[in-house]
């Protein structure tokens, strides 16, 4: 498979070249490595039409552009050429935005290592989206802080394994408000039911302590 060549849209100079440098010990997975500091320029670099995949940061020192301005241009202008962001400030409000309305096929933290970005470029370039563990943790942590203080009462009685029936007596609500709070909390986190519920939200905690609703 051939090697996909990448663009660098960073106005950080030592980071950039950085960047550049390290990709370059890797031949035999990354093609042309190239860089553009501004807006126009990443432009111009796209219309050449030899680049493959993006790598973008969302924040440049201008009143005039961002990532976001960047990505949206380069997704209706050059729809094929995929795009990671390559960030020290992910959010999760910029989550949706990127992937659900932008397009974008990679979102990764700047405190990644070279293995875990260059796994990124590998599935992106054969069509896969990708996250890296540090957002996807930033992501889970995001889902949880939705859910209701009735609702967090209501999981932490799960977790020590009484039935809604249960909780409905201990909370002196219906059995049916019981239900409708799981039915909701399966639908935010994603669950296939309430006991796939208890054990994401088992794991969970216990990859976050340090975290308090």
């Amino acid at each position: 498979m051939k090697q996909p060549n990448l663009l660098i849209a960073e106005d950080s100079l030592i980071f950039s070249q950085g960047l550049t440098q390290l990709l370059q010990q890797y031949p035999e997975q990354i093609g042309e490595v190239r860089v553009a500091h501004d807006y126009k320029l990443t432009l111009e670099k796209l219309d050449e039409g030899t680049t493959d995949i993006l790598i973008l940061d969302l924040n440049f020192e201008s009143a005039e552009f961002d990532g976001f301005t960047i990505a949206k241009e380069v997704k209706e202008l050059h729809p094929s050429v995929k795009i990671i962001i390559l960030t020290q400030q992910a959010k999760i409000d910029s989550y949706e935005l990127l992937f659900s309305e932008i397009g974008v096929q990679g979102y990764l933290d700047k405190k990644l290592g070279v293995e875990e970005t260059l796994e990124a470029i590998r599935e992106v370039s054969i069509g896969n989206t990708y996250v890296d563990q540090n957002i996807k943790a930033m992501l889970e942590i995001g889902k949880w802080m939705e859910i209701s203080k009735r609702e967090k009462e209501i999981i932490e009685l799960l977790v020590k394994g009484l039935t809604q029936k249960e909780i409905a007596e201990h909370l002196f609500i219906s059995i049916r408000t019981v239900e409708k709070h799981v039915e909701n909390m399966t639908k935010k986190i994603g669950a296939k039911n309430a006991v796939h519920l208890t054990f994401i939200y088992t794991k969970y905690k216990n990859a976050n302590r340090e975290y308090r609703f």
